[in-house]
């Protein structure tokens, strides 16, 4: 069930009528009804064992931790818990990988056969989170759920299982199981979002993946700036698709009253790539940085490196140990994405080069732009460090997207080729333009991008875009809405891909 389809929004539509009539001690039954039924319909049935498996442990997990008081115990319980529901991640998503850098390792010698199981549906997101709320309990930070049922509830919570957000019990835990009464702003806001969310999705996303595709596919072709021209593309592409998925998500949850955490926050505009991941998958970096890096730098071991380094290397050696924290992250972000080494090197080690770079460096580039007499307030200025943080970040990019780790370095290597303008340009014509659509689709994209642009700058500046819309008067906005919706389905590319991070 696509959450595009009209399949997808009538099921929703006929959950909120039950929801709505349904006395609220009810109706997290029929969230979990409702998620169960859609997992089923997107997954293999026998995969819900994995969840299922992953929900029982960490229950009496918990459970074990209000019993005992044996500290040595509990870290037992916790470490076996850890070791058994990240295990099952590593071993249905990397098992993979191994065998292929066995291959390669063993050369010609070894030819190590794949394996083909079937990876839960959302396995990466519910993990993630599941584990976060063990150890949450465990550290005292949110309260243990008593039910089972609930459990499973916060844990596969339908609209979180198509590409999350990554959400905290503390914040999610109580919405799914207080008291909600229909608000008629509440759930046209969240219609709206559904709409803008739709938007970014057929009309743009799907319609870019075509000519994303073709240079992903004719790396021959293209060399130079348009290397870059297309990581930038894809992107652009990623971005309506992955922030198209959550503003859906996002709806969804607020026609039922429950306020999901935002997952993007204008990462364009961001000025080094440190911020532009601060922006963009943000539940994900905090995850990283809550259960990862900060519970690292705690230990003896991350302390005592510390004093050891600033004894050595004055106060620029304090910071030696979160960059080795900080390492860990970006080599488990780069494993996230992907069973490939194209995922580690590009999400991972390519970003933590490109941060830990301009931490060391940040005492020169200061000194440099008082010499130049730089203004940080310029917008001249700004544009520049926005236009660089964009070419850095979509070398990473074309690692995501490339084939393979040998397609993605050869086409980095194109990167310092000559640049061939006429050529590239014919060949995309040719070769897209006519599936693209032509000049109509041309239009809805160009309409979309700079809707979105617009409404970036707002939230940029601290407005609220629904907020402008609600202000306008009654025949104004409906007449938008109409537009609006004529719009998607003039120019929209639907059936025509899932959402990139489905599934993850």
């Amino acid at each position: 069930m696509d959450i595009t389809s009209v399949a997808f929004l009538l099921f929703v539509a006929a959950s909120l009528i039950i929801y709505w009539q349904l006395p609220s001690k009810y109706q997290w039954w029929v969230l979990l009804a409702d998620s169960l039924a859609f997992y089923f319909l997107n997954a293999k049935s026998y995969t819900f064992i994995y969840m299922l498996a992953s929900v029982t442990t960490v229950y009496f997990a918990t459970k074990f931790f209000d019993k005992e008081e044996n500290i040595i115990r509990k870290r037992i319980v916790l470490t076996a818990t850890l070791v058994g529901n990240i295990g099952i991640l590593a071993v249905l998503k990397y098992t993979n990988l191994l065998l292929k850098t066995m291959n390669f390792i063993g050369g010609g010698r070894s030819n190590i056969g794949l394996v083909s199981w079937y990876p839960s549906l959302a396995v990466s997101f519910y993990t993630l989170q599941i584990v976060a709320y063990l150890l949450d309990v465990y550290w005292g930070v949110t309260y243990r759920e008593k039910n089972i049922l609930k459990l499973l509830l916060f844990t596969g919570y339908f609209p979180l299982m198509i590409s999350g957000p990554i959400s905290m019990h503390e914040q999610l835990g109580k919405q799914l199981f207080e008291a909600h009464r229909f608000d008629y702003d509440r759930v046209t806001t969240g219609v709206r979002r559904i709409a803008w969310g739709l938007a970014k999705k057929v009309v743009v996303a799907d319609r870019m993946v075509i000519p994303v595709s073709y240079m992903f596919h004719n790396t021959e072709t293209f060399s130079g700036l348009w290397i870059f021209a297309a990581g930038l593309a894809f992107m652009i592409e990623l971005y309506f698709d992955f922030s198209g998925c959550m503003d859906i998500v996002i709806g969804v949850s607020q026609c039922f009253g429950i306020i999901l955490e935002e997952n993007f926050n204008t990462p364009f505009l961001s000025k080094t790539v440190q911020e532009f991941w601060q922006r963009w998958h943000i539940t994900l970096g905090r995850w990283m940085k809550n259960y990862v890096m900060y519970p690292l730098l705690k230990t003896e071991r991350f302390i005592e490196m510390g004093a050891r380094c600033k004894r050595l290397y004055g106060k620029a050696g304090r910071k030696i140990p979160s960059y080795i924290a900080m390492l860990a992250v970006w080599l488990l972000i780069g494993l996230w994405h992907g069973d490939s080494w194209k995922y580690i090197l590009g999400q991972g080690l390519w970003f933590w080069s490109i941060i830990v770079f301009g931490q060391v460096m940040e005492p020169l580039f200061k000194r440099w732009k008082k010499v130049l007499r730089i203004n940080d307030q310029h917008l001249g200025w700004k544009m520049c460090q926005v236009c660089r943080t964009m070419l850095l970040c979509s070398i990473g990019m074309i690692f995501f997207n490339a084939k393979d780790l040998w397609t993605a370095l050869y086409m980095i290597g194109q990167i310092f080729a000559p640049t061939h303008l006429i050529e590239p340009i014919r060949s995309l014509l040719s070769g897209v333009w006519a599936l693209f659509g032509g000049k109509l689709s041309l239009v809805g994209v160009t309409i979309i991008v700079m809707m979105q642009v617009i409404a970036d700058f707002r939230v940029y500046a601290g407005k609220d875009v629904q907020v402008l819309i609600k202000s306008r008067p009654l025949p104004l906005r409906w007449m938008g809405y109409f537009a609006f919706v004529f719009l998607i389905l003039l120019t929209g590319s639907f059936g025509k891909s899932s959402f990139i991070y489905f599934g993850f």
